[in-house]
């Protein structure tokens, strides 16, 4: 089987640089591809055109050959930034209360552009940024997902920052989440000083 395979593939190889496969079997009952016919039994095969794609080809002003000439295709956005990362609330972070507010604050590796804008998606919803951070009040119980978008003139995203996650637990009065103060150290007793 695994000749037959091997032969398969030869003969598609060689396919594709003659277009002319003969096909025999011999006595032993082995299949035979190739170029030439080698036994009096070979059979001319014919062989179907490959499917084959060519791709347009890239100008270095980014440009392809679908413009209408009149005005060059826009090239590709690159990001002018090297990174953007949300650096509050730390991973995991657990806020308590509904009326816990939460600081979100972005970091940037690079100049914003005047043209493009900071926004934050919590769990999906677009929420807009004054600057690189916000506030988020009235959150309910539960976990949050949060993330940070560089947009350009048109909404599309430049750059994406990785997703982190934060909780809002509420607190109960049976499990009260207020710190404890610290319990007093006793003080040694003072030991008797020796006497002479």
């Amino acid at each position: 089987m695994r000749i037959l395979l091997i032969l398969a593939g030869l003969a598609l190889s060689l396919a594709a640089a003659s277009q002319e496969i003969y096909r025999w079997v011999d006595k032993n009952g082995i299949v035979h591809y190739s170029d030439q016919p080698d036994s009096p039994n070979a059979v001319l095969i014919t062989v179907i055109e490959p499917n084959a794609y060519e791709g347009e080809a890239a100008t270095p002003d980014g440009g392809g050959s679908g413009s209408s000439g009149s005005e060059p295709d826009e090239a590709p956005v690159v990001s002018p930034y090297e990174s953007l990362s949300i650096v509050q609330p730390t991973p995991d972070e657990v806020f308590f209360g509904s009326d816990a507010t939460v600081s979100v604050q972005a970091e940037l590796q690079g100049t914003l552009r005047p043209d493009h804008s900071v926004v934050f998606f919590l769990n999906g919803n677009r929420r807009p940024a004054a600057g690189l951070g916000m506030q988020l009040s009235g959150l309910a119980r539960g976990s949050y997902f949060l993330r940070a978008s560089i947009l350009d003139r048109n909404g599309e995203p430049v750059l994406t920052s990785q997703q982190t996650t934060f909780h809002v637990r509420q607190a109960s009065t049976r499990n009260p989440q207020t710190p404890v103060p610290p319990r007093p150290r006793p003080r040694p007793t003072p030991k008797p000083a020796p006497s002479n």
